[in-house]
């Protein structure tokens, strides 16, 4: 009978543990909509696996690694490449850890980077399981979080672009089902219920589902009547001075998706999921628009704004030693956007659709115009031959600095307002490199640390004498792609490196895979930014300053050596060269404006720190019972007034419900005197109860009762198990 009872309450677990995992998971689902949080399923299977371990019950000395291994591997897959084992990320994380709780200790939260608040991120989810795990098991109560749940859902839907039409139902459905199991689950407990042969009561549960299943359906299908209260967002927007654009972030300027206008940037970016396009490809990449030339010190315009027939290709991108590879995409627009201009994935040599269209290009920003006798056009699909290449390092090292003029002139520029500290930042920046292109690298690396933050909300407007790039590199180093973008195309033009700023998409979400191409929806959320430098010999190669954002780019360390794509920092072939370029790529990724510590201090004083912590926490997990207890008796032992008694009983009565033994609702102090005594074995728990009931109740108060009673209640004390 008792193994049916044990198979029971693991059957009432796992569903409770169930449940409560699809109910917390509507708190994540929002993610996306609500903030530039990328990779939500890595959030919920964590969140999942730490209420599968909870539902075990596992050990914490065992439980503990175990969640501590799974968060850092989460980590790894979110933000760093490569193998796992590999512990050249780890270094870094541990320094960027390190760096990061400095900042946190001193107050300065905007600095902290997206490693480090995505590792508090897991923490939280973390702390969510254990009351989840303690409202279910413990309390038998959810009502609260419910509430709570229902009313963050409400005003997510109302206030962003998050629909909530179907969430609204999961939550009640789930929400009301909890209950019902957990006021069974109390009336089993508090009455003394049982079940025939330990069996699950499907009797019981079986007319609340089909009640709770009918009112949702029921309420889904009815008629609704009109809302009757007036939307609060026109009122808050009007009241908060944002009802005609001017008040978001406090800066008066806000960004939506992909925009023609960039002569003054700054402020927030809206996040939007609004598909623009879906697209079928073999090869991942970004999708570029145009370039722009020239920085005012607010934002980028273009020299030239003529069109010319479009002969076939668009702009020569890479000279003839670089090797490229074709490829085709099939595009097909969403029609949520009149973009009557061609998106394409990289140097196009062929433009094919089933409408009579008339194509024409901005020879100095490569953007393709669409158009139809004289208007613009919005194609719904095309279809495009297109080249994308692959960079060998070796060609880039040894690119000549004899530029052409026309580039010179073109894209050399920079505003007589620029402030001096801008190319002096670009100096020693790249002060260790000797040829253009490592000093691309170096910079393209120093915006991973240094207090650089990407942010899409809390985004500075430069003021009326603040230069947009100064602005953000000494200033507030918060921003999004735009800010990034913009900066290391100023840095690089400061030291004589043409370069020029692009604009597109990133590469979307993946949706599905059809035949040999994979295809892809490019939202709102995918306007994106970059940088292309100049080499000559090679032609425009891209470069990806974004923090969070991985360059797409194909890179070798030399054609002949290595035939194999590899990311933004490969990983060379020649055994003589590979401690030189691992040497770099930690001084890349560690280096920290204002530090002059070293790595390998930061890394053993990381890991220290992290030790420390982890024992301090499970020095106190394992022993924190033993010193309540302890602290109880030395704090009552030397007392002997009247009160003592009193204070003592109830003390014992909370170390108790520590220990686990709780005491029920309607259960008096003699019932749980007998629970006690049985529990640890004695007879002193009813003895102590009586006489405290002598004492209190019936008025026989006087100061020699706790003298006379003290053995008893340090007898119960020692009895608790730690």
């Amino acid at each position: 009978m008792q193994q049916d009872n044990e198979k029971t309450d693991w059957l009432y677990s796992l569903l409770l543990y169930g449940l409560g995992f699809l109910l917390f998971w509507e708190w994540l689902r929002p993610l996306t909509v609500i903030s530039d949080t990328g990779q939500t399923e890595i959030f919920i299977l964590f969140t999942g696996f730490l209420f599968l371990l909870s539902y075990f019950q596992l050990p914490f000395w065992l439980s503990f690694p175990i969640k501590s291994a799974s968060l850092i591997y989460a980590l790894h897959a979110m933000f760093f490449p490569g193998p796992f084992f590999d512990f050249l990320w780890f270094d870094y994380f541990l320094s960027d850890v390190s760096q990061n709780i400095s900042f946190l200790f001193g107050g300065s939260f905007d600095e902290l980077s997206n490693v480090f608040r995505t590792l508090l991120f897991f923490i939280l989810l973390w702390l969510i399981s254990y009351l989840m795990q303690y409202w279910l098991i413990q309390t038998r109560r959810i009502f609260l979080f419910l509430l709570v749940t229902i009313i963050y859902i409400a005003v997510i839907d109302t206030f962003t672009a998050y629909n909530a039409e179907n969430a609204i139902i999961r939550i009640v459905v789930i929400g009301f089902i909890l209950l019902g199991l957990l006021q069974i689950l109390r009336i089993q407990e508090q009455e003394g219920v049982t079940f025939s042969k330990g069996r699950f009561p499907v009797y019981w549960l079986m007319p609340l589902v089909v009640i709770i299943a009918f009112s949702s359906l029921f309420g889904y299908i009815a008629p609704k009547a009109e809302p009757q209260w007036v939307d609060p967002v026109p009122f808050l927007k009007k009241t908060t001075g944002d009802g005609d654009g001017n008040g978001v972030g406090g800066n008066g300027i806000s960004k939506i998706g992909y925009g023609e206008d960039d002569s003054r940037l700054g402020g927030p970016f809206v996040m939007d999921d609004t598909p623009v396009f879906t697209a079928e490809i073999k090869e991942r990449g970004y999708w570029r628009v145009e370039t722009k030339d020239v920085y005012t010190g607010k934002g980028w315009e273009a020299s030239r704004s003529d069109r010319i027939p479009f002969e076939g290709s668009t702009e020569t991108l890479y000279d003839e030693s670089v090797e490229v590879e074709p490829f085709d995409t099939k595009v097909n627009m969403s029609g949520n956007e009149d973009f009557s201009f061609i998106i394409h994935p990289g140097q196009v040599n062929d433009i094919q659709t089933d409408v009579d269209v008339q194509y024409s290009e901005n020879p100095l920003t490569g953007k393709v115009f669409t158009e139809s006798f004289g208007d613009p056009l919005v194609l719904d699909q095309y279809s495009l031959d297109y080249e994308s290449p692959t960079f060998s390092e070796e060609l880039l090292r040894d690119a000549p600095l004899d530029y052409p003029n026309q580039i010179q002139d073109l894209y050399l520029q920079l505003p007589d307002t620029l402030p001096d500290r801008v190319g002096t930042l670009a100096e020693e920046i790249t002060g260790d490199e000797t040829n253009p292109y490592d000093k691309a690298r170096a910079i393209e690396s120093y915006f991973i640390g240094n207090g650089f933050v990407y942010e899409t909300k809390d985004v500075a407007v430069p003021g009326e004498n603040e230069d947009y790039v100064d602005q953000f590199l000494f200033e507030s180093k918060l921003g999004y792609c735009d800010n990034f973008s913009s900066s290391m195309t100023v840095l690089l033009r400061s030291l004589g490196i043409p370069s020029r700023w692009v604009k597109g998409f990133t590469e979307g979400e993946f949706v599905a895979t059809a035949g040999e191409y994979r295809e892809y929806e490019i939202t709102n959320n995918n306007a994106h930014s970059w940088v292309e430098a100049y080499f000559p010999g090679v032609g425009w190669v891209p470069f990806e300053p974004t923090r969070g954002f991985s360059n797409q780019a194909d890179f070798v360390n030399d054609y002949s050596d290595d035939e194999a794509s590899n990311t933004e920092t490969p990983d060379p072939v020649q055994p003589e060269e590979q401690p030189e370029q691992q040497d770099q790529v930690t001084e890349d990724q560690t280096s920290s404006n204002s530090t002059s510590f070293s790595l390998e201090w930061t890394k053993w004083h990381s890991i220290g720190l992290v030790i420390t912590l982890l024992v301090i926490a499970f020095i106190v997990f394992k022993n924190y019972k033993k010193w309540l207890k302890r602290i109880v008796l030395s704090r009552y032992k030397r007392r002997d007034d009247g009160k003592a008694l009193s204070e003592a009983y109830f003390r014992l009565l909370w170390l108790l419900e520590i220990h686990g033994i709780e005491r029920g609702a309607n259960q008096t102090l003699r019932e749980y005197a007998v629970l006690v005594d049985q529990k640890l074995g004695s007879q002193d728990m009813k003895e102590l109860t009586r006489r405290y009931e002598e004492n209190y109740y019936r008025g026989k108060t006087n100061d020699t009762s706790w003298n006379e009673m003290k053995k008893l209640w340090e007898n119960l004390i020692k009895k608790m198990e730690s």
